[in-house]
């Protein structure tokens, strides 16, 4: 392969991704209905997802602050490399998430859950569009470390929260009982995920 078609393909991959998290970041939420009752709990099984202190994780004015002082510059320069490594755990973190809400579809649907194909298409290219939006972040992280685009490591649990929500929605077309006993086995599920 030629360097220019390389170049091509990662700047493509690159526009296609940002667009996709734009379209993720400004859809507007689909509006509860009165028969469909919101689901406040969050599907068990979830990790990065609901962390919080991201200002701690990935702010960077203690690194600023640290390589403004020459004595500093070596601790400045460790600082940073601990913090794209708890970068990419985290963004890995919430790659394991979409599998998981991808798990919790799968699930809801083999325990007789009805799904419309419509759906089953809006979730499964969230997840690939998450899948692919995080995968970037990762890779830029990597390459230029986790303060260049801190605003980007920042938002990359909103496709994720997003997905999430709209699994946990699908909950809501259970009646009462079911939903019950389905999240009853669902935390079970996830349960035995954890001990194996």
């Amino acid at each position: 392969m030629s360097p220019h078609l390389v170049l091509g393909l990662f700047f493509l991959i690159t526009f296609v991704c940002a667009f996709l998290f734009l379209f993720l970041f400004f859809a507007p939420q689909r509006a509860r209905t009165k028969d469909r009752p919101e689901i406040s709990e969050t599907i068990a099984g979830l990790s990065a997802a609901n962390a919080q202190s991201f200002d701690m994780l990935f702010g960077d004015r203690d690194y600023r602050a640290l390589r403004s002082r020459k004595e500093l510059k070596a601790i400045a320069k460790k600082f940073r490399r601990d913090h794209r490594r708890i970068a990419l755990l985290w963004l890995g973190e919430l790659q394991r998430d979409v599998l998981v809400v991808w798990e919790f579809r799968r699930f809801l649907v083999r325990n007789g859950l009805p799904v419309t194909f419509r759906e089953e298409a809006i979730i499964g290219a969230g997840a690939c569009f998450a899948l692919a939006y995080l995968n970037v972040l990762q890779t830029t992280v990597f390459l230029c470390g986790p303060f260049v685009f801190s605003g980007a490591v920042r938002s990359a649990k909103l496709p994720v929260e997003r997905l999430s929500g709209q699994g946990a929605d699908l909950l809501s077309h259970a009646p009462d009982a079911m939903r019950a006993q389905l999240q009853s086995e669902w935390t079970r599920h996830v349960l035995a995920w954890n001990v194996g």
